[in-house]
C-alpha cells in the first residue's frame, strides 16, 4: 500500500511538473541582435499571397550590472521581425531599442533608473526617485509594448504607456529616432503629460487616435486630471498631422486606467476601468510615481465610467456602469437600432463577477510578475481568471445602457482569455470572429482561441509544452469573408527552450506551416503585420 502511494504521489508530481511547462526560458534576457536568419521550415506551406512582416516588441533585457527588474513589461525594449518574402521563405531579425535608459544602462554598466510596475532590485534610491519623477520624455522612452505606424506603414513606431515612442524602418529595422507625440506641442505650457496609451484606436479613415493624459501644473487647477485626445491623419507622403479631438476631465484623486480604447466611424469610446491611480500622501508620491504596482488600486465601490466623444464635434456622452476590470478591446462600432437611435457597441474581455481577488492588494499587472509566471499555483490563486467576453451596449440618444455576457464555450473555463485580435479590416464594423491567447494559469499552457461572436462558439489549437504569444490576423487580399486569411506567433516550447513560428488557418486553426525559429524569442507582448502591398 505504501508503494503504491508513494508511487501515485510521484505521477501526480511528475504530471505537475510536466504541465506547470518551465517558462524559465521566455523570461531570460535575450539582448543579442540577429540579422535575416533564414529559418527553417519543418512542415507546411505558406499562401504565396503572404509577403510582408510581423513585428513584435517586448522586454528583451531584465538586468544589468547587478540591477534587475522582476516584471515583463519593466525589461528594457527589444523589437522582433519576421519578413515574408512570398516565396515561402521566412527571415528572423530583432535588435534592441537604443533608447536612452537602454544607452545610459550600457554606458553606466549597470541598469538605469526608471518608473517600473514591479520591483526593481536594488530599489532606487530617493536621488533617483526624483530624477526619474521629474525627468523630461526624452528620458522616459523605454517604448517594450506595442508595434503601430502613423505614416502608413514608412516606418515602425514601437509604444508605452507614454508619448515618447521609438522608430525604426521596416525591414532593416535600422533605428530612426524617438517621436514624441504631436499631441504634446498642442499642449499648453501648464500642462505636464504623465501617460499615454500603448494602442491607437485605428479610424476606417487610415488616421490613428491616441490620448495623452495630463495634469494642469496652475495651483487654482491642480486638482483636475484630462485625457486629451488627438487624430493622427498621415499624407501620401507620410507626413503626419495631428488634430484635437476633445478632452475627458477627472479629478486628480480619480485618474482610471486607460490601456486601450475603440474608434467607430462618428466616435470615439472610452472605458475608465475600475482600476485607479494615486500616488499618494507627499511623502510616499515619489515612490508612488516611479513604482507604479504601489499607486494602482481596484475601485470596488465606484462606477465604471465609459465615455463616448464626438469626431466631427467633441460633444461627450457619459455613462456610468457597474465595477469592472479590463485593458483590452476586441472591437468596437456603431449600428440603428429599430427605434432609429444610436448605439455604440464594444466587445470587451473581463471577468465574470468582481470578487474577492479584485479586492486583495495585487496589482493588474502581477499577472506579468516574474516569479509569479514561474510558480503557476500561486498565480492561479491571487489572478482573476474566471474571464467573460462582454458587449457593452451604449444609446447615445437616451445615455442608457445594456451589458451582455457572450456565452463561455470555451474549455477549460478557468482561463484567462486576452490579447484579441481581429481581421483589422473590421476594426470599427460590426463582425463575427476575434483570436485570443487562451492562458490557463493553473498549468501555464498557453493555447490559440478563436471565438465567433455571431454564433457564440469557439474553437482552440493546443499542443503540450507549446505556449502562444499574442495571435496577429492577416487578410488574404482577394478574401472573400471576414475569417479568410491566417493567424501567426511566436510559439515557446517549455520542453526544450527552443522558439517556432507558426502559421495557422483563420477558418479552422489548422497548422499551415511551421518554422524553426533557430534562436530562442523572449517573451513578446504585442504585435503588429506590415502588409508589402498597402505599404
Amino acid at each position: 500500500m505504501i508503494n503504491n502511494f508513494l508511487f501515485g504521489t510521484l505521477v501526480l508530481i511528475s504530471w505537475k511538473l510536466a504541465a506547470s511547462g518551465d517558462l524559465t526560458g521566455l523570461l531570460t534576457s535575450a539582448p543579442e541582435p540577429h540579422n535575416n536568419l533564414d529559418l527553417k521550415k519543418t512542415t507546411g506551406n505558406m499562401p504565396r499571397w503572404l509577403k510582408g512582416a510581423l513585428y513584435r516588441a517586448g522586454p528583451g533585457m531584465f538586468e544589468h550590472g547587478g540591477r534587475s527588474v522582476n516584471n515583463v513589461v519593466d525589461g528594457l525594449a527589444k523589437v522582433h521581425g519576421w519578413r515574408f518574402e512570398g516565396d515561402g521563405s521566412v527571415k528572423y531579425s530583432s535588435v534592441m531599442v537604443p533608447s536612452y535608459i537602454y544607452n545610459k544602462t550600457m554606458e553606466d554598466k549597470y541598469l538605469a533608473p526608471n518608473a517600473v510596475i514591479g520591483d526593481m532590485i536594488p530599489d532606487l534610491t530617493m536621488v533617483e526617485e526624483m530624477e526619474v519623477a521629474f525627468s523630461g520624455f526624452d528620458k522616459r522612452d523605454n517604448a517594450n509594448i506595442a508595434i503601430w505606424s502613423l505614416d502608413a506603414g514608412k516606418s515602425i513606431v514601437v509604444t508605452a504607456e507614454s508619448p515618447m515612442m521609438q522608430e525604426m524602418s521596416p525591414k532593416s529595422l535600422k533605428y530612426k529616432g524617438p517621436n514624441l507625440s504631436g499631441a504634446v506641442d498642442k499642449l499648453g505650457a501648464t500642462q505636464k503629460v504623465l501617460f499615454s496609451a500603448t494602442h491607437y484606436a485605428k479610424h476606417e479613415s487610415g488616421s490613428s487616435i491616441n490620448y495623452v493624459l495630463t495634469m494642469n501644473l496652475l495651483p487654482w487647477e491642480m486638482s483636475e486630471a484630462s485625457y486629451e485626445f488627438f487624430e493622427y491623419m498621415p499624407n501620401s507622403e507620410g507626413e503626419v498631422s495631428t488634430r484635437w479631438i476633445g478632452r475627458i476631465s477627472r479629478s486628480m484623486t480619480d485618474i482610471r486606467m486607460l490601456h486601450m480604447f475603440g474608434a467607430t466611424k462618428n466616435f470615439v469610446v472610452v472605458p475608465l476601468w475600475n482600476y485607479q491611480f494615486f500616488p499618494g500622501s507627499i511623502t510616499s508620491f515619489l515612490h508612488g510615481l516611479t513604482h507604479l504596482c504601489e499607486s494602482m488600486k481596484f475601485t470596488y465601490d465606484e462606477p465604471l465610467f465609459f465615455y463616448v466623444l464626438s469626431l466631427r464635434t467633441g460633444k461627450q456622452y457619459k455613462f456610468e456602469l457597474p465595477p469592472a476590470r479590463g485593458g483590452h478591446v476586441m472591437n468596437t462600432f456603431e449600428r440603428i437600432n429599430s427605434k432609429g437611435e444610436i448605439e455604440v457597441v464594444m466587445d470587451v474581455p473581463t471577468t465574470t463577477d468582481v470578487y474577492e481577488k479584485d479586492l486583495t492588494k495585487n496589482c493588474l499587472f502581477d499577472l506579468f510578475k516574474i516569479p509569479y509566471i514561474k510558480d503557476p499555483e500561486y498565480l492561479y490563486k491571487i489572478i482573476p481568471w474566471n474571464t467573460t467576453l462582454r458587449r457593452y451596449v451604449l444609446n447615445v440618444n437616451t445615455t442608457k445602457y445594456r451589458v451582455e455576457d457572450l456565452p463561455r464555450s470555451w474549455e477549460p473555463l478557468d482561463a484567462l482569455i486576452d490579447f484579441p485580435f481581429i481581421n483589422p479590416d473590421y476594426w470599427g464594423r460590426d463582425y463575427c470572429y476575434c483570436y485570443f491567447q487562451q492562458w490557463q494559469l493553473r498549468t501555464n499552457n498557453m493555447n490559440l482561441m478563436k471565438y465567433d461572436v455571431c454564433k457564440k462558439t469557439s474553437i482552440s489549437w493546443e499542443e503540450e509544452n507549446k505556449h502562444v504569444s499574442e495571435p496577429v490576423f492577416v487578410a488574404n487580399p482577394k478574401s472573400s469573408s471576414e475569417d479568410d486569411g491566417v493567424v501567426m506567433a511566436s510559439v515557446y516550447d517549455s520542453s526544450d527552450g527552443t522558439t517556432e513560428l507558426i502559421v495557422w488557418d483563420a477558418k479552422d486553426l489548422k497548422i499551415l506551416a511551421r518554422f524553426d525559429n533557430m534562436v530562442k524569442v523572449p517573451i513578446t507582448i504585442h504585435g503588429w503585420w506590415f502588409d508589402d502591398q498597402k505599404i
